[in-house]
């Protein structure tokens, strides 16, 4: 694979999350705008969606022309084929990182609100400790897929020999 064939499948990688973020994200911002009861607040985030969704289909369309926009077309230098164990490792890193951010940051947006709520004791604040379970073991199972996962490895290469 060439290096701008991978940027390319990592430009198609990140509309795909893109769009699974924006997805997730969009109830919020419509509840928040009907509340809001503001035509201009409603606006802005119409056309914020609109112009996310745009970039979202001009990076799943065009990857390759972001490649050949970031890297020197006259200096490729094409590499070896990785292996299958390469790609799995990148990818188990990758699948890490994804599920680190988002614990990461929840987890310091809930420690934020009970700082708070110690200001102000009307704040409920009684779910959160079963949620810090979850985030702390989704941030160790990242943690563990970032840094190697072997057991992740042979378990695929096992499932993947055992019909035959």
């Amino acid at each position: 694979m060439s290096p701008h064939q991978t940027i390319a499948v990592g430009v198609r990688l990140f509309a795909i999350w893109l769009a699974i973020y924006v997805a997730r994200l969009l109830p919020s911002y419509y509840q928040e705008a009907a509340k809001a009861n503001d035509s201009t607040f409603t606006a802005v985030i119409v056309v914020g969606t609109v112009l996310t969704v745009l970039f979202i289909l001009l990076l799943w369309f065009f990857p390759k022309s972001v490649a050949r926009g970031s890297l020197d077309t006259e200096n490729v230098i094409p590499g070896g084929s990785p292996s299958p164990d390469m790609w799995l490792a990148v990818g188990c890193a990758l699948i890490g990182i994804w599920l680190i951010v988002p614990a990461i940051t929840s987890l310091i947006y809930e420690l934020s609100v009970l700082y708070e709520a110690q200001r102000n004791p009307a704040l409920d604040t009684t779910s959160f400790r079963i949620s810090w379970i979850y985030y702390v073991a989704e941030i160790a199972f990242g943690v563990w897929l970032l840094l190697g996962a072997r057991g992740v490895r042979k378990l695929f290469w096992w499932a993947r020999g055992a019909g035959q």
